[in-house]
């Protein structure tokens, strides 16, 4: 991972990895809340059946809007809901399974809570704002 990028305690199952570093530092807002480094996965072991990883990183990067009112451009987490519905739902065309439907249902309620936020800010008139 890079030097920049501090990993973050979560490990996905099976593996042991920590495997998801964000970029903290001050200039980014929000302890760090919009950029990523995740190690690229080659799938998982046949014989041993854990996940393994290569040498390899993606950056993930989400919209920011900073104190002073700039706006760095980048991702909106509702984006990558979407991107994980639409994986999952094509994934259980060809590999039917209750546990796929289960996914689709928590990311639905991700975007659900989402909506909700937005709806608030707007009718609060707080959109575009850095204010709670």
């Amino acid at each position: 991972m890079n030097e920049s990028y501090k990993e973050i305690e979560s490990i996905v199952f099976p593996s042991e990895e920590k495997t998801i570093a964000v970029k903290s530092n001050a200039e980014y807002g929000a302890g760090g809340a919009h950029d990523y480094e995740i190690q690229v996965c080659k799938g998982s072991n046949p014989n041993t059946k854990i996940t393994e990883y290569i040498q390899s990183t993606q950056r993930f990067k989400f919209m920011q809007k900073n104190e002073d009112g700039s706006i760095i451009p980048g991702l909106q987490s509702e984006q990558v809901a979407f991107m994980l519905i639409d994986r999952t739902k094509k994934i259980n065309a060809r590999f039917p399974s209750p546990k796929n439907e289960k996914m689709i249902e928590g990311l639905q309620m991700f975007l659900d809570a989402c909506r909700e936020q937005v709806q608030d800010g707007i009718y609060r008139d707080l959109m575009g704002e850095l204010k709670q």
